[in-house]
């Protein structure tokens, strides 16, 4: 059977072309097509080494998900960045009007209305790349999931494709609430999935007639799995489009608890980072900076502590998996004036499943034997956040908190 291939920004310069048939076997899956796509001249070495997903019929699918005579398949590399009511959305050539767009969500009952606006800068322009059929649903997806979530009365974003010059708009997202906590939570979590799971791509430029540069600019890789319409927050928002869900990875078809089998999974280098912070007084965080805290080095038994919990993540979080780790590496510091210690934990490994668990396990032990340190002397002391950082490897590839 034939199958129609799609390839997009640095795919398509390797390929030197933007379409391909697929020759392939009855029965075959997307993890077939990948490997047949392998094989064609330009592109085998960059789809080993580059995290790649899959659209099938514009929408992110798994490996294992058959495909059929007929289907377009789209290879999507890392991305840089009949409607629902309320909801505007548009992938367009033309120059974006951020007037426009903020008139767009405008309602009676709106207390609030938030504008954001992305703009080129630094470079000479800026040229955008995109799947554009998938991306107009996507956004509107995206959209109509924040809509829900935070009970806005409008959202609207459009993105340009092409060449975008210096201090001109590239994006724009507005969206419309009566409380403005509700419109800027749902404005900065549009354009934070827009960049994240949108088929866009950019090229910086710079230079001109004389000559120019182009660099295409890294990004995250897309989401796993169909139309994953999650807030940051991590809590599902509803999917009303027919045969669309919403499914966490640790819950089996009967919705119960289960360990995620990777056996599947190539064995890659996993890299992830983790801070903790704690709030004291300045009297107490200068005696941990010193070292003279009624139980003594607060900061060393804290590093051999995050150490130790890092190697048994697997036991205290049920449905982790015990992994060998190249390192684990937890350091802390103090702001004696500001009253804040914080301990920062790195975690490696070679294997099939991430280390985000062990870094941040590493952090949470480690806080909390600070505060057993120095109770002593404060007990009001507070453990006031827990994040991960920075993670890389695997699918997903990579991932930083944006500060």
């Amino acid at each position: 059977m034939e199958v129609e291939l799609r390839l997009f920004a640095v795919l398509r310069e390797r390929a030197g072309r933007e379409r391909m048939a697929l020759e392939l076997p009855a029965g075959a899956t997307v993890a077939d097509a990948l490997a047949a796509a392998a094989r064609e001249p330009g592109l085998g070495e960059i789809l080993a080494a580059m995290p790649v997903r899959a659209a099938l019929n514009r929408e992110y699918v798994d490996d294992d998900t058959p495909v059929a005579a007929g289907d377009e398949l789209a290879l999507i590399p890392p991305v840089s960045g009949g409607a629902s009511t309320g909801v505007h959305a548009r992938v367009t050539a033309e120059p974006l009007s951020v007037e426009a767009l903020a008139a767009a969500v405008g309602r009676p009952a709106a207390g609030a209305t938030v504008v954001f606006c992305g703009t080129t800068r630094e470079v000479s322009r800026l040229e955008y790349e995109a799947y554009a059929e998938m991306a107009a649903e996507r956004i509107e997806g995206i959209l109509a999931a924040c809509v829900a979530r935070y009970g806005l009365e409008a959202a609207a974003a459009e993105h340009r494709t092409g060449s975008v010059p210096l201090g001109e708009p590239s994006v724009v997202v507005a969206v419309s609430a009566a409380h403005r906590d509700e419109a800027f939570a749902g404005a900065r979590e549009a354009i934070d999935r827009i960049k994240a799971e949108t088929p866009i791509w950019k090229q910086e430029v710079e230079g001109g007639d004389d000559g120019e540069s182009r660099r295409w600019v890294e990004g995250s890789a897309p989401p796993a799995g169909p139309r994953p319409d999650i807030a940051l927050t991590g809590e599902p928002v509803p999917d009303t489009r027919p045969g669309r869900s919403t499914r966490l990875t640790h819950l089996d078809d009967a919705g119960s608890a289960r360990m995620v089998d990777v056996g599947d999974k190539p064995e890659t280098a996993r890299r992830a980072r983790a801070e903790a912070r704690l709030a004291m007084s300045p009297e107490t965080a200068a005696a941990v900076a010193a070292g003279d805290a009624p139980k003594g080095d607060v900061l060393g038994a804290a590093r051999l502590a995050g150490i130790g919990a890092a190697k048994r993540t697997w036991e205290l979080i049920p449905l982790a998996h015990p992994l060998a780790l190249d390192f684990i590496d937890v350091d802390g510091s103090v702001d004696a004036g500001a009253g804040l210690v914080t301990i920062s934990a790195q975690a490696g490994t070679t294997a099939r499943t991430g280390v985000e668990m062990e870094a941040m396990t590493a952090c949470a032990v480690a806080a909390l034997t600070v505060y057993d340190m120095v109770k002593g002397l404060e007990r009001g002391v507070a453990i006031e956040a827990l994040e991960l950082v920075h993670k890389s490897g695997g699918r997903s590839g990579e991932w930083r908190r944006e500060r």
